[in-house]
């Protein structure tokens, strides 16, 4: 798609986000810092820092296939990490529980109509999610929307996914 066409639905995105409830009863979100193929999360970003919510980002590892949730208070709380995406920097407080009224927002390179997604093959969210009490949201584009998905055991869904088109909730 254009960089015109991804911008405009990466807005539509965002405004069905900030208006859903379990992000609006959101004290924590726990936030991708997005690349250029991902729907766009800065706006989201940005927009939780201004209404003061606790932002925290993913930040892998090393040497595991694991990740934890760090504070930020700003972009400049980011750093380029594994993979060559922004991640928080060492100095940031790391969280290791949730109030109940958290939400994830899970990356995807595409969901099906049950809540699985297609990530990048590492299993990082899978094994967070599996913990994990809180709202999980899913930020697809329509396009990127199909009936079905492999999956597995180790596999998590997440509760809704937020499209250009619609909310979808499992």
């Amino acid at each position: 798609m254009s960089l015109q066409d991804k911008k405009m639905l990466d807005m539509k995105i965002f405004q069905k986000l900030i208006n859903l409830e379990e992000y609006k009863n959101s004290e924590f979100v726990l936030v991708y810092v997005s690349s250029s193929i991902e729907v766009d999360t800065h706006k989201i970003i940005e927009y939780s820092f201004k209404i003061n919510k606790r932002v925290l980002a993913p930040r892998c590892i090393p040497d595991t296939n694991l990740m934890e949730f760090c504070e930020i208070s700003s972009f400049d709380d980011l750093e380029s990490g594994a993979f060559g995406i922004m991640e928080p920097k060492d100095k940031c407080e790391r969280i290791q529980s949730f109030a109940s009224n958290s939400c994830c927002i899970v990356p995807a390179l595409a969901y099906d109509k049950k809540g699985y997604r297609l990530g990048f093959g590492k299993g990082f969210y899978d094994r967070f999610l599996d913990k994990y009490k809180g709202q999980k949201i899913g930020l697809c584009y329509s396009s990127c929307m199909t009936d079905r998905l492999p999956y597995d055991v180790l596999d998590k869904t997440v509760n809704c996914v937020v499209t250009d088109h619609d909310i979808i909730t499992f």
